[in-house]
């Protein structure tokens, strides 16, 4: 008798630390989750309070100028994000997607965000280069198709990445957004850290050419450019970073995070 009560006290504390054990993962689930969107909805904010506060100069300087190869870059950074910050916002946030739809909704917010990355090198390398690459076209072009080679990499990468991707019905029913279940993450992880090498390469190479051709120059446009450069630099590297550490080492709720880097 007494053996069977332990049995029964037993299966009903083991019963009891697995509702127990269940509500803890669902409630560190749903945290993850708040934060993911929080961040998520943060990073649109960002984005519109930033654009207003710079409209009234944007409208007196950029848009009256003609259309030149600066100014393209310029228009592309400034108003791509409009389109594929709010599809991952809708990826995300939006209940009850369906599984098709999951997949052109990832397909379009992570080429979007390589199209951004790159238009981003690209600014950074613009306006330091320019000068220097009708002197020495050699050097500059021999840097470029490295890049472009880097940039090709990556490229392939993102669309094995992409086709590998695969999602399921959410976990539970409260729960919006697409619930990505399979995928070759490793492969974003290589892409961020074929970034990291060409924007440390991007960056070493302007400095260098800042400092052969503009070390004796007290122009405060240059000084500021290369400084403003550096800092942008800076930034880029470090989100190329945290990118790289969420997709290795992050929860599977925080894969989508990335989108927002730009």
């Amino acid at each position: 008798m007494n053996d069977e009560l332990s049995d029964e006290l037993a299966l009903s504390w083991s019963r009891l630390q697995t509702v127990k054990a269940s509500k803890c993962c669902l409630r560190v689930l749903h945290i993850s989750l708040n934060f993911r969107q929080y961040v998520n909805v943060a990073s649109m904010a960002i984005l519109v309070f930033d654009y207003c506060l710079t409209l009234d100069l944007e409208v007196s300087l950029v848009w009256p100028s003609r259309m030149t190869l600066s100014k393209t870059l310029f228009v592309l950074s400034r108003y791509t994000p409009f389109f594929d910050v709010p599809v991952g916002l809708y990826y995300i946030l939006t209940p009850n997607v369906p599984l098709n739809r999951c997949f052109n909704l990832n397909l379009a917010a992570t080429v979007m965000s390589v199209f951004g990355i790159a238009i981003g090198e690209a600014i950074l390398f613009l306006p330091q280069s320019m000068g220097y690459f009708l002197a020495h076209q050699c050097s500059c072009l021999s840097f470029l198709q490295a890049t472009q080679v880097g940039a090709s990499a990556t490229v392939v990468m993102v669309s094995m990445f992409l086709r590998s991707m695969e999602f399921g019905p959410p976990i539970l029913a409260a729960i919006p957004g697409c619930n990505q279940t399979g995928g070759s993450f490793i492969l974003i992880g290589a892409c961020f850290i074929l970034v990291l090498l060409n924007e440390t390469a991007l960056m070493s190479y302007t400095l260098w050419l800042g400092f052969k051709t503009y070390r004796h120059s007290r122009n405060p446009l240059i000084v500021t450019l290369y400084r403003d450069g550096v800092m942008y630099f800076m930034f880029l590297f470090m989100g190329s970073t945290a990118n790289f550490a969420i997709l290795i080492a992050g929860e599977a709720s925080f894969f989508d995070l990335p989108t927002f880097r730009r």
